[in-house]
């Protein structure tokens, strides 16, 4: 098996680009381990959903139009395996049962990374 097909596949959903722009400079050196796709709202998120699979998804909170706590159950619905992280300024505490690490903004890279790394390295209870 290639190196491409064992990458684990992240998605990152904000509707701020230079968020996006950031969180993707600062994973710069992750790239050769992880296949990251940066989706700018929920409604490319939807988007990216329905063409792929992901092994996490990384969510802003407050957006327009489709908000990360609807992107969050839908992924939950309908890829329960994938991991769901909610990044977020603001208290999250009603989406506690639809994510899997609710990480406050500014969240640092250290933190995120580590935390991705937990996640990508831990199956699911229901999973060998």
């Amino acid at each position: 098996m290639s190196d491409e097909l064992k990458k684990k596949r992240i998605l990152f959903v904000d509707d701020d680009p230079s968020l996006l722009a950031g969180l993707q400079n600062v994973l710069h050196r992750d790239r050769k381990r992880w296949d990251m796709t940066f989706a700018l709202g929920g409604e490319a998120a939807l988007e990216e959903l329905g063409a792929n699979s992901f092994d996490v998804v990384v969510s802003d909170m407050r957006m327009p139009v489709i908000d990360g706590a609807a992107v969050l159950a839908i992924v939950k619905r309908r890829a329960p395996h994938t991991r769901r992280v909610m990044l977020s300024g603001s208290d999250c505490e009603s989406v506690a049962g639809d994510v899997d690490e609710l990480l406050v903004k500014p969240c640092s890279a250290v933190t995120l990374r580590a935390t991705l790394e937990r996640l990508l390295g831990k199956p699911r209870d229901n999973e060998p």
